[in-house]
């Protein structure tokens, strides 16, 4: 039986949801982050590298990608 292990909360860090290929982890400070999970063709499993992190604000979008941040109102 094939066994995956997904270290990725840490103390005080709390699974919302699990589907499909997403996990869902409230943190301690509030924040609540969505992993989404790579299943390759090859059997190997990884975790996208962007981070979809939902926090308290007036409804803005900010999307960073290197050294340009773009936003949205």
């Amino acid at each position: 039986m094939k066994k995956i292990s997904l270290e990725i909360l840490k103390k005080g860090d709390e699974v919302l949801n699990v589907y499909d290929d997403k996990i869902v982890v409230k943190h301690s400070n509030g924040k609540v982050e969505i992993f989404k999970i790579i299943f390759e063709k090859d059997g190997m499993v990884s975790i996208d590298d962007t981070e979809c992190i939902i926090t308290y604000g007036d409804r803005e979008v900010e999307i960073t990608n290197d050294d340009v941040t773009l936003s949205s109102f």
